[in-house]
């Protein structure tokens, strides 16, 4: 859904914003995760529990029982908050979320990178994704039923070493409300605040979108390209920046992911640049979690190999 929206608020120079409520057991990765280095796979089968991918990057979210994803695109960095950069992209545009959960009852704030916060305890996790011309989108997936953490046991020891919440303990909405209510309402509730914060009219759907019939992912390399050679993952402040290339080490085929919340074009333009020397170079490039320093450097051996 990320994705569509992404390209209609593009074409059309308008903002949208969705939020729905999603059902199942799964592990949503971010779309530039490899799946093996974020959850182990058999243990995720032996329990039942779906592995899928979302279009936004970023970091994994579980969905145990039902959770709520709030979708926000916009035509440009400052459709909704007029002194937004791409450098305060997310900083910017998440406080109309921060402003409406508070207003559903949940005092929410955020403390940069890629979580938002409710009465002090972790709770949602950020999206993110865009276009080279400039449109963006922002996702926020929160857990109702259950915490976003992934559970240690289907982790593998790679996501576990990461403090991703800073020593606080994930909680799910519904355990920290006077009355757990209905997730549909609490989502068209923010959604409206949200709305009313940009001036956005709603037009309301009822839809409840089981995880069952997302795509499941079976191959701890994906999304690797089928022949690439993964690299070992190098640390940057949200976690893990991963690349992966032929095996002679040729640039015209590598591929760039992990952990960092940035659009996916930047990441495909960067891996294949032969000299991994962006012609970015000196421009806003909304990107959070690691720097584009970070990203060039966990693709050096590659390019070290091909010259």
């Amino acid at each position: 859904m990320g994705s569509a929206l992404l390209a209609t608020a593009a074409r059309e120079g308008t903002a949208i914003l969705s939020a729905s409520v999603i059902e199942g057991r799964a592990v949503v990765l971010g779309a530039a995760q490899r799946a093996g280095r974020v959850v182990d796979m058999d243990a995720c089968a032996r329990a039942g529990v779906l592995v899928a991918r979302r279009s936004s990057t970023g970091t994994a979210a579980y969905v145990g029982g039902r959770s709520i994803l709030w979708s926000l695109a916009l035509p440009d960095v400052a459709a909704l908050v007029a002194d937004a950069t791409p450098r305060t992209l997310i900083n910017r545009n998440v406080r109309p979320f921060l402003r409406a959960l508070a207003g559903a009852g949940l005092q929410a704030h955020y403390f940069g990178r890629e979580w938002i916060a409710v009465r002090r305890a972790p709770a949602a996790l950020l999206g993110l994704d865009g276009t080279r011309e400039g449109a963006v989108l922002l996702e926020v997936i929160a857990g109702f039923d259950e915490p976003i953490a992934i559970p240690d046991e289907l982790a593998t020891p790679l996501e576990r070493e990461v403090q991703r919440f800073r020593g606080r303990s994930p909680e799910a909405l519904a355990a920290m409300r006077e009355a757990p209510g209905d997730p549909l309402e609490l989502a068209g509730r923010v959604a409206e605040g949200v709305a009313a914060f940009a001036g956005l009219q709603l037009e309301e759907v009822s839809l409840i979108a089981p995880l069952d019939p997302a795509p499941a992912i079976l191959d701890p390399l994906d999304p690797i390209p089928a022949g690439l050679l993964p690299a070992p993952p190098l640390r940057v402040p949200i976690g893990w920046i991963e690349a992966a290339a032929g095996a002679h080490g040729e640039a015209s085929s590598a591929w760039l992911g992990g952990d960092v919340l940035a659009p996916r074009w930047l990441l495909a333009d960067l891996a294949k640049t032969p000299e991994f020397e962006s012609n970015t170079t000196g421009l806003e490039i909304p990107i959070e979690g690691a720097a584009l320093s970070d990203l060039r450097e966990a693709l050096r051996p590659w390019s070290t190999l091909g010259r």
